[in-house]
């Protein structure tokens, strides 16, 4: 081929790791602790790439229900709590393991070094996003120290890292994984035969122009994953919601709208009021966008997004592309009086946190726009994390389950380290009876084939194309959908991956891994919107402007299956509780 050496290496392991986030990172500690020969492999730096790692707030929420903020919570509230939110869509079986095994999950990371704030030897607690009872727990500069922590215990087990690894397949014959091919910082490819594999490859927030993760997060998983024969389950739903864009990116808590911030456009125009119905007030809109950061079509906080979204939309967004935010009129003193609201528990370390960076949010305008955050679906997984691929198990953002329509705020940090445990713990268990160097027909031949579709000296740069396709992505997949607009975005992905595999610059090795990723992103865009087609309702994080009432008669996950598949993809409404993996 010329840029990448097909003449591959081949490499071995029991437990194969993809990433080093949070649930890889608990997999990998997790498969080591029950006696499995475990191998990490992340396409960038170690326990320092990915969503874990990416700061995006002044403090991480991690959902533990102990009842130290309230005693009248309990797992079985938090398994409430997660089923509500969900609206029928997230599986019972994965969100009672969740909501069960959450406290012995902080425990372990406290044992591994992660501090949880605490206010007078108490555990510091908030009530987040969608939940009833103030339970999540606060890690200072969001999950950095998770990545530390547990990173740092990997090294220490001297567990085995092959970073600058970009895997781009999963070898499957026969319903069983049998690894991955995967080229490394050279070019050289590889195949690393293992009895066992665990994607925990993160999300796909790349997808869009303005996202709140890392550039590495490209979807890779889900793409790999439905290549392979994996089912993915949920992917309509997706968290958005508002981000600072400038003078810096963040995320913006949703206790903040408590102070009643004032939002106008670049013309100064106050833009709210210009979208809420007839018998609304912005403040009966902010209230209710105070419980949850992410965008949901459940209740009136979803003027907020929308107002902002198509201020943008209309031409009427900021130099920077966003829309003004400012406190100039709030009444801190009465708000702060309160000492058991979210916000004055909350405020202090917020504004330490913007002040630290030259805003001062009493007096400073910023701009906010949409952001494209986590998605909610994934591959979808029994209640050990593992596929319907034999050898396959996923866990963290790329599997797909434990969450429903709506997701709670703190509780992705928290499903990272449950079901990256039972990940690693089952992935060891099935390594066992797994016998070493299995034939494996045609090794390398289905990826010669791959790789050979990422070359060429044509016009179109794949930085333009990528560009592209977020923007097709944000107009017709965030916030708002219908049926016009999803098909559009269909029509130009198509287009977009026909330039990408035949005029467009692919020249260094660099090139090949932001096609591959193009692709990969290409891939999960289809999935979302042919997702959000079948759907012709409104629930939760999924909002269709032309079908806009939510729908009993659709109260049915869609599951996207390769095998079964009409056109590109195969969509369909399947009963969860009646179509669940075995293993």
């Amino acid at each position: 081929m010329g840029i990448v050496d097909t003449a591959y290496l081949e490499l071995t392991a029991d437990v194969l790791i993809v990433g080093s986030g949070g649930a890889a990172l608990r997999a990998a500690l997790a498969a080591d602790t029950s006696g499995a020969e475990v191998l990490i492999a992340v396409k960038g730096e170690f326990a320092k790439s990915g969503a874990t790692y990416y700061s995006v707030a002044e403090v991480g929420a991690f959902n533990v229900p102990d009842g130290v903020a309230n005693t009248k919570d309990s797992p079985e509230q938090f398994l409430q709590d997660i089923l509500t939110a969900g609206r029928g869509m997230s599986d019972p079986r994965l969100s009672r393991i969740l909501s069960e095994e959450a406290i012995d999950a902080m425990h372990f990371l406290e044992d591994c070094g992660v501090e949880f704030e605490k206010q007078e030897d108490r555990y510091m607690a908030w009530q987040a996003c969608f939940s009833t009872k103030p339970r999540s727990h606060v890690i200072q500069n969001h999950f950095k120290p998770i990545s530390k922590a547990l990173g740092q215990e990997v090294e220490r087990r001297n567990i085995k890292v092959l970073e600058h690894f970009t895997v781009t397949n999963l070898i499957v014959r026969n319903g069983q994984c049998f690894g991955v091919y995967a080229l490394d910082n050279s070019g050289r490819c590889a195949v690393i035969r293992a009895k066992a594999t665990i994607l925990a490859t993160g999300g796909a927030s790349q997808l869009f122009s303005r996202n709140l993760y890392p550039p590495d997060i490209t979807g890779d998983g889900y793409a790999m994953a439905y290549r392979a024969g994996a089912h993915l389950v949920n992917m309509e739903f997706m968290q958005a919601g508002i981000g600072l864009i400038y003078p810096f990116i963040n995320l913006f808590g949703n206790y903040l709208w408590e102070a009643m911030p004032n939002l106008t456009n670049k013309q100064g125009e106050l833009l709210v009021q210009k979208y809420i119905d007839a018998d609304l007030t912005v403040e009966m809109v902010m209230k209710k966008k105070a419980l949850h950061f992410p965008f949901s079509s459940q209740d009136i906080s979803r003027f907020i997004e929308i107002s902002v979204q198509k201020e943008i939309n209309n031409g009427n967004g900021t130099e920077h592309g966003g829309v003004y935010l400012d406190f100039s009129n709030t009444d801190f003193e009465t708000l702060l009086a309160d000492k058991q609201t979210s916000f004055s528990k909350m405020w202090p370390l917020t504004y330490d946190w913007f002040q630290k960076r030259n805003v001062n949010l009493y007096k400073d305008k910023v701009e906010i726009a949409c952001f494209g955050h986590a998605i909610n679906g994934g591959v979808r997984i029994g209640e050990n994390a593992e596929s319907n691929i034999q050898g396959l198990f996923t866990a963290g953002e790329v599997a797909g389950g434990p969450h429903g329509a709506d997701r709670l705020g703190g509780n992705m940090s928290v499903t990272c380290q449950v079901f990256g445990k039972r990940a690693g713990e089952a992935a060891a268990r099935f390594s066992q009876r797994i016998p070493k160097n299995q034939m494996i027909e045609d090794l390398f031949q289905e990826e010669r084939g791959y790789l050979q579709q990422f070359s060429g000296d044509g016009e179109h740069s794949l930085a333009e194309l990528k560009q592209r396709l977020q923007k097709d992505a944000t107009a017709g997949l965030l916030i708002i959908r219908n049926e016009q607009g999803l098909q559009k975005f269909l029509h130009e992905a198509d287009e977009i991956e026909n330039l990408l595999l035949n005029d467009s610059g692919i020249n260094t090795l660099g090139d090949v891994i932001a096609a591959m990723e193009l692709v990969n992103l290409i891939d999960v865009g289809r999935m979302m919107a042919t997702a959000a087609l079948v759907r012709t309702e409104s629930r939760g994080s999924h909002y269709r402007e032309d079908c806009p009432q939510m729908d009993q008669g659709q109260s049915k996950n869609i599951v996207i299956d390769r095998t079964n598949k009409d056109g590109y993809f195969m969509a369909k409404l399947e009963d969860w509780r009646n179509s669940r993996n075995s293993q």
